[in-house]
């Protein structure tokens, strides 16, 4: 058997029939197979998809399809139109999609970036969704001075809710939005800027603005608007508890994380070096951006000296320079001392609490910020200082390959996602081009780079959800919503939960454990099983999608054939499975003949050489939808159809 074959090398015959069908034996031992081989790279296993499908992938949470496009190569002599949205594919087949959009790869994804970056996309099928279920996402586009006044001080029941209806949305947003890049991007700056949402009930009030606000606003737009904005929000303010740094007894923990984990990151820190001591920048960064406030300072002056990297003390500094920080929080309270209503979540300073002393960040040891300059101007110039220098277009640059190609990314393309980072610090679009500039690359094209990483957790339901045809909307208050988001929280990333500020952990390494693993399949399996037995409410599509494209009795050769192609977004060009009257062990890949063992196993009469149902024998429609004993065709089929999302070649990315 072959280093391939085996990561998908079934248990015996015997232990299928034991488990009359019931493919949570089969899922355990595949478990058990994939944990041993964890350090393995995924591809080893899995075909190479083509080109539309690894950028679907990439850009976003995968293909979704709801109807297959015909197969047809590109006409040559088709004009293409910048009006992407007009393609009667939009909506119906992602792959297809994303094949009309130019003559060859190259141009296909640059039209295909420039939609995701700049194109304004409707969103109606996200939109209609939300309109269909408004008390459970009412809180999304309140202003922060509604919510935060009418529910901070109400009780948990109350200001819990934003937290819970973003979390919901999050999934269903997710699934359904044409705008995939940019829910990835969201996700990204979620965990960048991680605030644990279960910290207090000023995070939990506030969550839908910082969700909405915050980090979708700028998700694309400009980094020093985006560090600003998060600095001053009462969701960052109260969890790194910058709310309570004043002068005399100064907070680090904002400071600290702003550099260490917001900015230039931990790759640029010296530790307790001396600001004497640290190595300086050949030219001043601050020179030319035009910046009012670090122009009034003589700081961009050519001649200033700027570290190269920083220190113990430029946090120290940096923390004095943002005391005084603060954002409403005033309870009113009636005759009986009961609070009636909470603050406005609003940002403002407090002078008094400010350390009006002279600072010195970055600037080799020589005070940069004079005495007397105030709160708020200290804080956004100690802020500046970080966000404008190359040490963060470096981080920056390493974390966004990291998300879009491969945990260790080619140096080329970090350096060239650094340089525009750089080169854009004050353009509204500088997020946006930096992006553009890593999708367009060379390094993330080439498929040699393909299968580095492996979906996370949520990726990876929400992958299954996009590919399986799921037909229902994540919602706040909704029992089916609730049990499905206990499953989902026990493979280790709950949505907006990680308790420290360092965020979800974005390499493969992390993720490859028996507990995430058999999660990840505890989470599927819920989605396809949920309210199976109904037409009008099952979660997931499987068997509705089949009796769609098959008008005819489909053979069991078929229907593997048909799932692997409709999931994975293709077929190689030997195919999934074998041809007609060809034995399920001779199959072509190790995909297909793991699906069409699971799907004619037979021993209903406990004879463990029972012959396998027939591969190429029509199986009739209604026992598909009726899952009849003995055969329980609606059962096989889901529990196939679960192979091919646990399998290697869906998982990779």
């Amino acid at each position: 058997m072959s280093k391939s074959e085996s990561a998908l090398a079934l248990p015996s015959r015997r232990a299928l029939f034991k488990s009359r069908l019931n493919n949570r034996t089969l899922m355990r031992q595949v478990i058990a197979r994939q944990e041993s081989r964890r350090s393995r790279n995924l591809s080893d296993a899995a075909e190479l998809p083509p080109f539309a499908v690894r950028v679907l992938t990439r850009m976003g949470f995968g293909p979704r399809r709801t109807e297959l496009a015909p197969q047809s190569a590109p006409n040559p002599n088709q004009v293409f139109s910048d009006q992407f949205q007009r393609s009667p594919l939009l909506g119906k087949d992602d792959v297809a999609y994303f094949e009309s959009l130019g003559r060859n790869d190259d141009e296909r994804l640059e039209r295909y970036v420039d939609e995701q970056l700049y194109g304004n996309l409707p969103d109606p099928e996200w939109e209609q969704r939300k309109a269909a279920y408004p008390a459970s996402f009412d809180t999304l586009d309140e202003p922060l001075s509604t919510t935060y006044s009418e529910r901070e001080c109400q009780g948990f029941s109350n200001y819990v809710v934003p937290q819970r209806q973003v979390e919901r949305a999050a999934f269903a947003r997710a699934c359904y939005s044409r705008r995939q890049l940019l829910e990835l991007i969201v996700d990204f700056w979620h965990n960048h800027f991680n605030v644990f949402s279960g910290g207090d009930e000023d995070i939990y009030v506030s969550w839908a603005h910082w969700d909405r606000a915050v980090i979708r606003e700028h998700a694309f737009g400009n980094f020093h608007d985006l560090v600003q904005a998060t600095a001053k929000h009462p969701a960052m303010l109260h969890y790194l508890d910058n709310y309570a740094n004043e002068a005399g007894g100064f907070n680090e923990n904002y400071a600290r994380e702003l550099f260490e984990l917001h900015t230039l990151g931990a790759i640029n820190y010296l530790g307790n070096t001396s600001p004497l001591d640290a190595p300086l920048l050949a030219a001043n960064p601050y020179s030319g951006l035009n910046d009012p406030l670090l122009d009034a300072l003589n700081i961009s002056d050519p001649a200033r000296d700027i570290q190269s990297h920083y220190t113990d003390n430029d946090v120290y500094e940096a923390a004095k320079a943002l005391t005084g920080w603060r954002y409403d929080d005033e309870d009113i309270r009636d005759e009986n001392n009961v609070c009636t209503s909470g603050g406005t979540g609003a940002f403002f300073v407090n002078e008094a609490d400010h350390d009006s002393g002279g600072k010195v960040i970055l600037s080799g040891g020589l005070q940069n910020i004079p005495a007397d300059r105030g709160a708020l101007e200290d804080g956004e110039v100690a802020i500046k200082l970080a966000v404008y220098h190359p040490g963060t277009a470096r981080y920056i640059a390493l974390k966004l390959c990291q998300r879009l190609i491969a945990d260790e990314p080619p140096e080329s393309v970090i350096q060239a996602a650094a340089d525009t980072f750089y080169a854009n610090r004050t353009e509204p679009d500088q997020i946006a081009r930096t992006l553009r500039t890593i999708l367009l690359s060379d390094e993330f094209k080439d498929p040699a780079n393909w299968g580095k990483k492996i979906k996370r957790p949520f990726e990876y339901a929400v992958s299954a959800m996009r590919a399986a045809q799921c037909d229902y909307t994540w919602r706040f208050d909704d029992r089916d919503t609730d049990n499905f988001l206990r499953t989902y929280e026990g493979t280790g990333q709950r949505l907006y939960w990680w308790r420290t500020p360092d965020g979800y952990a974005d390499d493969r390494a992390a993720w490859m454990g028996s507990t995430t693993l058999v999660q990840n399949w505890r989470t599927v399996d819920w989605l396809l099983d949920e309210n199976d037995d109904s037409d009008a409410d099952r979660v997931m599509r499987i068997i509705d999608t089949t009796l769609e494209n098959f008008p005819g009795n489909p053979t069991p050769r078929e229907l593997v054939a048909f799932w692997c192609h409709w999931i994975l977004g293709f077929t190689p060009s030997g195919g999934w499975v074998g041809d007609v009257g060809t034995y399920y062990a001779h199959e072509p890949t190790a995909l297909g003949r793991a699906c069409m063992q699971f799907i004619t196993q037979q021993d209903f009469n406990g004879e463990e050489d029972s012959p396998p149902f027939p591969a190429d024998q029509q199986i009739p429609r209604e026992e598909l939808r009726n899952d009849d004993w003995p055969n329980r065709w609606h059962r096989r089929l889901r529990g196939m159809v679960k192979l091919i999302l646990w399998s290697p070649n869906f998982m990779q990315r």
